[in-house]
């Protein structure tokens, strides 16, 4: 069996990381001697997503940023979702879009960037393992993740800035909630903590069908919101401001402003567990406000203070826990346990939150070892079990839900008691016919097994002579709505094209076909029909069009631009 070296990266917003795996050696690599000038992570699961620019071009990226002394991007990454609403008081990403305008870059080029850093970075890690001609000895896959409720555009701008970053054009995606299962759950496998039937929620829900091999489907639609760590890092800065007063803290040097939010993020964030300990930050030149806690330069954080703070954000991660929770068990599943991963994840919080909520439910909270790299070594799995050198019998994830509906514009014989209405209605060869309506080949909320494909029939009439030579050309648009009830005809508010195929076949095969005569201006007319798949893994659609059973085209979805 050929080898071949899957590479897993987590692309997060505030850290990312990476790890790797030879296939056929059960073994995953974690990086985590990231370069750093001050030897302060040296050891570290992750790196931070920050890169620094100098006259335009990238300077310096990861640990070896100077936040207070160079132009650089943090938070990047929340501005190629374009569906995600920021509000301009979110400093870190105000910053960065005003930055992009004076660099003359977009957020898909600043994401290239770091990017291809981090992919340099990684490569150089392989060789000092695996000696410098590894590339002439191993294929490489790369498998990217990317959030399981980013819109289509983000993933596809996610794709295009890998592409450009130097990554392999083969680059796979798989969803964060989906490499975070198949991490933690195969660990748990091999230390037979796992039941049959049992269902875990990570903002979606898998429920394990079976153990040996390890198989788990989705039982419930995932979802999410903006409740991560950076939006508490948002509610303390907005906290600050309103004790020292909006034009006050806006006077003081930004320098000050960054050491103090990074004390916050790397020292209070971590260690809050819910109790009575006062924390403090150090924000030079803030002047001394004893009502407001306020001593020569340093603010303290008052145990009521931060229990505000975290609940504003946890508040929301426990709504939608419980709305995931409801959902699985509305279908019928038995929710045995929640799994916390993630850097937010390991807060000790969030932890008491949860298990206070559920305390005699049977529902146990889990925070996992690991858990902050867990989405970075679960992609990596994911790569081998979908390498072509697989040795896995099976895939682990056998089913998933659908969160959107896909389909194609068709004409059908046009029907008033169908609900057709008169402005679609026209005149085709074959009669009177409604344009403009929707055939839903996949609905959102579907079961869908690993390696299904939905076929369509779809038929062209064209006109083709016996002198007729070359190629007659065709095209067929693939259109997907994030309703939940899609609508039966093309609304240009809510259906929106996913991607497009254009394709021909030889003008002596379609004059085989059987002709016809239409009644009304008797032209003579044949129907070419075509075979129609679409196959769906974790985060991405591949559709694939046949004629007389011979594919003469493939696309991988390329979302159009809102």
């Amino acid at each position: 069996m050929a080898s071949e070296i899957v590479v897993g990266i987590d692309f997060g917003t505030t850290y990312s990381g990476v790890s790797w795996a030879i296939n056929g050696i059960s073994k995953v690599h974690l990086i985590t001697d990231w370069p750093n000038p001050t030897g302060a992570n040296a050891e570290s699961e992750k790196v931070l997503t920050i890169i620094s620019y100098a006259d335009g071009k990238p300077l310096n990226w990861g640990y070896n940023v100077d936040t207070l002394t160079e132009q650089h991007f943090q938070w990047f990454k929340l501005l190629l979702n374009s569906k995600q609403k920021l509000g301009a008081d979110f400093e870190a990403v105000s910053a960065s879009r005003n930055l992009l305008g004076s660099l003359s870059k977009s957020a898909e080029e600043v994401a290239s960037d770091y990017l291809q850093l981090l992919w340099q970075y990684t490569k150089d890690h392989i060789e000092r393992n695996e000696g410098e001609t590894w590339e002439k000895i191993y294929s490489l896959r790369v498998v990217l993740t990317v959030p399981a409720i980013w819109s289509p555009i983000a993933k596809e701008r996610t794709l295009r800035a890998a592409r450009t970053a130097g990554l392999p054009d083969n680059i796979q995606l798989v969803t964060e909630p989906e490499a975070a299962a198949l991490a933690v759950l195969k660990g748990k496998s091999q230390e037979n903590k796992l039941e049959v039937g049992a269902s875990f929620v990570d903002l979606i829900s898998y429920k394990i069908t079976g153990l040996d091999p390890l198989k788990i489907e989705e039982c419930a639609m995932g979802d999410g919101g903006q409740c991560g760590s950076v939006f508490l890092d948002r509610a303390f800065v907005k906290w600050v401001q309103l004790i020292v007063g909006e034009r006050e803290y806006k006077k003081l040097k930004p320098k000050a402003r960054k050491m103090m939010l990074q004390q916050f993020e790397a020292g209070v964030k971590r260690c809050y567990a819910g109790d009575n300990k006062e924390y403090s930050v150090v924000l030079h030149g803030v002047e001394d406000n004893e009502s407001a806690g306020i001593d020569d330069d340093t603010i303290k954080l008052k145990p009521k203070t931060l229990q505000t703070l975290f609940d504003h954000i946890i508040n929301k991660i426990m709504v939608l826990v419980e709305r995931q929770i409801d959902t699985a068990l509305d279908g019928g599943q038995h929710v045995k346990a929640v799994l916390l991963v993630g850097g937010f994840g390991t807060n000790k919080y969030i932890y008491k939150r949860l298990k206070d909520a559920h305390r005699g439910d049977g529902i146990e909270i889990l925070q996992v070892p690991g858990g902050w790299s867990a989405i970075c070594r679960g992609a990596t799995l994911w790569g081998l079990e979908h390498s072509s050198h697989s040795n896995f019998t099976s895939k682990t994830v056998s089913a998933r839900i659908a969160r959107y509906s896909y389909g194609n514009r068709w004409d059908v014989p046009f029907d008033a008691s169908m609900g057709h209405l008169e402005i679609d209605r026209r005149k085709r060869p074959r009669g009177w016919f409604a344009t403009n309506q929707m055939n839903w080949l996949i609905k959102k909320g579907d079961r869908l097994e690993e390696g299904r494909k939905i076929m369509l029939s779809n038929s062209f009439s064209i006109q083709i002579g016996f002198l007729s030579t070359g190629l007659h050309n065709f095209s067929q648009e693939l259109w997907y709505c994030a309703d939940d009830e899609p609508p039966s005809r093309f609304v240009e508010s809510c259906v929106k094209e996913l991607c497009a195929v254009e394709y021909g076949v030889e003008c002596s095969k379609l004059y085989l076909e059987t002709s016809w005569r239409d009644a009304d201006t008797k032209q003579k007319y044949r129907s070419a029909l075509f075979d129609l798949t679409i196959t769906l893994d974790s985060a991405t659609l591949h559709f694939m069009v046949a004629y007389k059973d011979k594919q003469v085209a493939y696309t991988e979805a390329k979302y159009k631009e809102d």
